[in-house]
């Protein structure tokens, strides 16, 4: 049997019903920030249940542009090592600089501890990132931490589409968050981004800086520094036909993490994520760690050169601190020579991710699991 790394459905109706918006937008002359778009962005602030959203054309860009709107440039922001690179590069690029924070191994999340030995009297914010679609269990002290020292609480939600703790969802839980929508994301358009908030002065400031700092589109008169971060309307038409079955994307991903659990719950070599009740994953990853000096690499080399299952990406191999660019360019983090990541190093070094999307059958899941078993057994 064959798993491949990813499939997109798109059904028929879904297939046709994106075809006559196309046609619609194609007939109307307007491609870009058009009524696609501010349908896109009322649905989507509904879902995460915050007052404004702002589409933009990457998640990336929706991370850099909160961060332009708070001012970060003369200051320093605490972003886990243990994240994406766009995270840490939209700190840069809005004008701040870096200070890496070690991450929990429980939840991949940055650790309490570490973020309150790394606040600087320069920091203005925290970058919340829900690695793998799982809202840190330190939530609450992470958000404490940021009130008692007067520090702004942002949110990288590109994982994180439906995901909640305690019943309120990613994108609602800091000033400002970015989700992504790229093809492996929980929900796609291909492309694009989208800033939520419930601040006005934030979504004020985005709307303006993703049409290239102009306070009205109608005319060309530029107040800020912007750039063109404008999502179309051919990627708000299809992010809205994936907003239609959100639900069922959901509940199909947290179906197939529900029998790997079941599954892998009781094989020694591994050891599972395990996940607060009070917490709902995305479950944009199915994440697994390595026991007994299990090496990644040999995983993934057996479970494709024998079983042909594609294990998919991790989150991540290679912490952000120790990428090559932060050598070439030291003055844009602030860590000190001898900072020590410990929970990062774990979790980079140990883990794997399960296939896990929508339509995998049970059959799919159980052949994928059981060949995992078969090769951690047999190591």
């Amino acid at each position: 049997m064959r798993v491949p790394i990813l499939r997109i459905p798109f059904t028929n109706k879904e297939i046709l019903s994106i075809q006559n918006a196309i046609e619609d937008v194609l007939k109307s002359g307007q491609i870009a920030m058009g009524k696609y778009v501010a349908e896109f962005e009322k649905r989507f602030a509904e879902f995460t249940g915050t007052k404004y959203a702002v589409g933009v054309n990457s998640g990336t860009s929706a991370l850099e542009i909160p961060l332009r709107a708070i001012d970060v440039s003369k200051s320093s922001v605490i972003v886990p090592t243990n994240t994406f690179m766009a995270t840490a590069t939209a700190v840069v690029h809005a004008g701040g600089k870096i200070v890496f924070a070690d991450a929990c191994k429980e939840d991949l999340g940055i650790d309490p501890k570490d973020l309150k030995r790394k606040i600087r009297k320069d920091t203005k914010a925290v970058m919340l990132v829900h690695v793998g679609g799982i809202i840190s269990k330190h939530y609450s002290e992470i958000k404490e931490i940021c009130t008692d020292s007067n520090i702004i609480l942002m949110e990288d939600s590109a994982h994180a589409h439906g995901a909640t703790i305690d019943g309120k969802k990613a994108g609602s839980l800091g000033l400002a968050s970015g989700f992504s929508f790229y093809p492996t994301k929980v929900m796609t358009c291909g492309e694009g981004g989208m800033i939520t908030t419930d601040d006005k002065d934030i979504y004020e400031h985005a709307e303006m800086l993703r049409d290239h700092g102009k306070p009205d589109h109608r005319f060309n008169e530029h107040t800020e520094f912007g750039y063109n971060w404008r999502l179309t309307e051919l990627h708000a038409i299809v992010g809205l036909e994936q907003l239609k079955k959100i639900d069922w994307i959901l509940r199909e991903r947290r179906r197939v993490a529900k029998q790997y659990d079941e599954i892998l719950r009781d094989t020694k070599e591994i050891e599972l994520v395990n996940i607060p009740k009070n917490i709902e994953s995305s479950y944009y990853k199915y994440i697994v760690y390595l026991r007994n000096g299990i090496g990644r690499d040999y995983v993934k080399k057996e479970m494709k050169n024998r079983y042909d299952v594609e294990l998919t990406g991790e989150v991540y191999a290679d912490p952000c601190h120790s990428q090559p660019v932060f050598k070439k360019y030291p003055e844009t983090i602030l860590n000190k020579k001898d900072d020590k990541f410990p929970g990062a190093d774990y979790v980079c070094n140990r883990h794997i991710c399960l296939p896990l999307y929508p339509g995998l059958t049970d059959e799919e899941v159980n052949y994928v699991a059981a060949s995992l078993k078969k090769v951690v057994s047999q190591k």
